[in-house]
This record gives C-alpha cells, structure tokens and sequence, in this order.
C-alpha cells in the first residue's frame, strides 16, 4: 500500500509576540490526515520567505 507524505513549514501571522516575532509552525500530513506542530523557532513576519517557505538569510 502507497502512502502519501507532505511537510509544509509556515507562520501564523495572526498570533505575533510583543517583541513583533511569530513561531514557526509545521503542518505534516500523511494519507491525508494533518498534524501541526510548533518547531520552537520564532522570527519576525518580514524575515519569512513564503514561496520557499524559509527564513530569508542575512
């Protein structure tokens, strides 16, 4: 039997700390079924690279 698996880092924008930066979040999905976690790495929004789904290096 074949299995599907998917690994998508994002942030959520909504729910940003006083200091301005907001956690990194993960979404795993396996035959279908989805899980997020926190990775336990905060950045700032701008510091977010969306289309390669990174932080933006220095």
């Amino acid at each position: 039997m074949r299995s599907t698996f998917s690994l998508l880092p994002y942030i959520n924008r909504s729910k940003t700390k006083a200091d301005g930066t907001t956690a990194v979040l993960c979404r795993i999905t396996i035959d279908g079924k989805q899980t997020v976690i926190s990775t336990g790495i905060y950045c700032r929004p701008e510091d977010w690279n969306g289309r390669k789904n990174e932080i933006k290096s220095a």
